[in-house]
């Protein structure tokens, strides 16, 4: 597996976390777990090589490949697979707060869920799937794609100086801001951004914040040997080991001593960076 990262153009950075691709001689793995922990990022994910498939509670959907889907913020976990031949998939990760600058469409209506471009950007999204697929080169899609979300985000033009102000707050102090806090910093009750995050984001800043607070712990142990790390390193985020056991089985479905013992390289090899 390899996995290759790129800096987005000037114009698109404050939108993106993460730019992409992924190739694989042999697909997704098959003797990992393949677990994929929600992270609050909104994605558009390019399989120019073998489709992928996910299962969600227990449903599996597949996703063909040369086709582009926008996928909501998700808020619980899900299980990615594919065939056991050559892959190569293109993903770009947006920062929380940029999922609204990509689509006219209320975040609430993507949150949890899958959609092709063509669905999405009608005309436009068909033509660019058929220009990605005419353009061999994976370097040359990854420059096609970059046109059309500039083009995307000049159209859109959506900015909402609450929602990026909050989110960064949230982001900032790893998801432990008091919503009471939040509501204090920006002068609006919990109500009126509860509805302003379902629109832009398509969750809470509730659930925002567990899911950072979540990303904290998890990147490092990611990035950590020790498959113990979770023992001595929970309780700088959690209010104790409940709580923590709780939020974790949530985000992963596994409690962690029963993640702990699961090969899951592909999904921390995407926090390895």
């Amino acid at each position: 597996m390899i996995l290759k990262i790129f800096l987005p153009r000037l114009e698109l950075q404050p939108y993106i976390d993460s730019f992409w691709l992924f190739e694989s001689d042999f697909g997704v793995p098959v003797e990992d777990n393949r677990v994929i922990a929600p992270n609050g990022r909104a994605k558009f994910i390019y399989s120019y090589l073998n489709g992928l498939s996910t299962i969600d509670q227990g449903i599996k959907t597949d996703y063909k490949d040369q086709d582009i889907f926008f996928i909501g913020i998700w808020d619980r976990p899900v299980t990615l697979s594919s065939h056991a031949r050559i892959t190569g998939t293109i993903g770009i990760e947006l920062s929380p707060s940029g999922v609204h600058r990509f689509t006219s469409y209320s975040a609430s209506e993507i949150v949890n869920r899958i959609f092709s471009f063509r669905d999405i950007y009608g005309m436009i999204g068909r033509q660019i799937i058929e220009q990605l697929t005419n353009t061999p080169d994976p370097m040359a899609k990854i420059e096609v794609l970059q046109d059309f979300l500039v083009k995307i985000i000049r159209t859109t033009n959506r900015h909402n100086a609450i929602i990026d102000y909050s989110v960064s707050s949230i982001r900032e102090t790893s998801g432990l801001i008091e919503i009471k806090e939040l509501e204090r910093k920006t002068g609006y009750s919990k109500r009126y951004l509860d509805m302003l995050f379902k629109d832009h984001l398509g969750i809470s800043p509730k659930t925002l914040a567990s899911i950072i607070r979540f990303q904290t712990f998890y990147h490092a142990w990611a990035n950590s040997n020790d498959t113990m790390f979770y023992r001595d390193n929970m309780l700088d985020l959690y209010f104790d080991q409940a709580h923590f056991i709780k939020e974790f089985k949530r985000y992963t479905g596994y409690t962690p001593k029963q993640y702990a013992n699961e090969r899951n390289e592909f999904g921390k090899i995407f926090y390895r960076r």
